[in-house]
């Protein structure tokens, strides 16, 4: 079994070893995700099927995913399935976990005393650079470097680590309440400002998964975006990779108190 966001799922596909910390024991998993091998085929066959979703991606490999209506019962089918981004699945497991008020962000996740901050932006623009600072400068764990699971529980917001790492190393099987989002623009001057409800939607909308192929988990998860961008302020942070931009950051982002974590 495998536990994302306090949900678990019946995992039947190849446990890579950042899977292992994630692995829990349950009777009672919300979805099922399996292997099948296609095989060679030499002809064509075709089977229509009503209640059910099917993604395809178009790789050196081709790999279908037909799940049911609601996403519980997932397959995966592929030729010679060596792909440990597990694409397909993950996107399967956000349709899913959409139903929970939950939605996948592009972005680094630090754990500083008990406190998600979260850093997000395009690819290359230092997500992961700003969470080693962190972690340098302040004592911050690295909970994952490229992908966060953000959920709303009850009235409060939490940050979940991934056992995908994308193009970082960090993986922990941890949650916190999320205290700020942090947009991140590289510039030769470290800037920090709160944005307002529109930029909000402008600058962090675009490092969102959304499941656009299902109306119903899209409605869900544009539901929990109103509820995260309700309760967490969201920042524009123009920074240069050093120690300045980190204590720029928390005093505005963790205002409330200095933490005594051992440096």
């Amino acid at each position: 079994m495998l536990c994302l966001a306090d949900i678990c799922i019946d995992w039947r596909l190849p446990c890579p070893d950042s899977f292992t910390g994630f692995l829990c024991d349950s009777k009672h998993p919300e979805m099922s995700v399996e292997l099948s091998q296609i095989g060679v085929c030499h002809g064509f066959e075709y089977v229509e099927k009503s209640g059910a979703h099917i993604l395809h991606r178009s790789v050196a490999s081709p790999e279908i995913l037909c799940a049911d209506k609601q996403w519980r019962k997932n397959m995966l089918y592929c030729n010679d399935y060596t792909d440990t981004h597990f694409t397909l699945p993950l996107a399967a497991i956000c349709s899913r976990l959409a139903a929970f008020d939950t939605v996948l962000l592009h972005g680094s996740f630090v754990d500083y005393c008990g406190s998600a901050v979260i850093f997000t932006g395009y690819s290359g623009v230092g997500k992961t650079t700003q969470a080693e600072l962190w972690q340098r400068y302040l004592n911050a764990d690295i909970v994952n470097g490229d992908k966060v699971l953000v959920r709303k529980n009850f009235e409060n917001i939490y940050a979940y680590g991934l056992p995908w790492t994308g193009s970082s190393d960090y993986c922990l099987n941890r949650k916190a309440p999320v205290k700020g989002i942090v947009v991140l623009r590289q510039a030769k001057k470290n800037i920090i400002r709160r944005l307002n409800t529109m930029e909000c939607m402008e600058y962090f909308m675009p490092h969102l998964f959304l499941p656009h192929w299902d109306e119903t988990c899209l409605g869900w998860a544009l539901d929990t975006l109103d509820s995260i961008l309700s309760s967490v302020p969201v920042w524009l942070l123009e920074c240069r990779p050093d120690e300045d931009a980190v204590l720029l950051t928390r005093n505005a982002v963790l205002p409330e108190g200095i933490c005594n974590k051992q440096q």
